[in-house]
């Protein structure tokens, strides 16, 4: 079984589209990365795990459909647009998960929040 025929099969089984399942894998792969590496809601390790995971994704994907098609460029043949799309629909909630991590007090725990606050006077 090729990593083609593993994709259309958790397709068939889920009754999701494709796109639907870069969204679903990528926030699986971004939390999975964080608590493997024990990386911190600020680290941009588990964001750079997803963006490699993907492009070597895209890549196979790619390699495999211009092999089908003997490398000609036809009306049927694949789009980078399709590899752009992917690349977006599996980025685009890590990509937010890592700015409110890194930017923002949103993650943080409410004391830890209060105790960076100058006293009341």
């Amino acid at each position: 079984m090729n990593l083609q025929d593993l994709k259309a099969a958790v397709e068939l089984y889920t009754g999701l589209d494709r796109d639907a399942l870069h969204v679903h894998v990528a926030l699986l792969l971004y939390l999975l990365a964080m608590f493997v590496f024990r990386q911190s809601r600020r680290s941009r390790i588990p964001w750079l795990v997803v963006l490699a995971l993907e492009l070597l994704n895209e890549a196979v994907d790619l390699s495999g459909l211009f092999q089908a098609y003997g490398g000609k460029e036809t009306a049927a043949s694949p789009q980078f647009g399709d590899s752009l799309k992917d690349l977006w629909n599996t980025m685009l909630w890590p990509t937010v998960l890592l700015f409110i991590g890194r930017y923002t007090t949103l993650f943080q725990r409410r004391h830890q929040v209060t105790a960076s606050a100058p006293p009341a006077s």
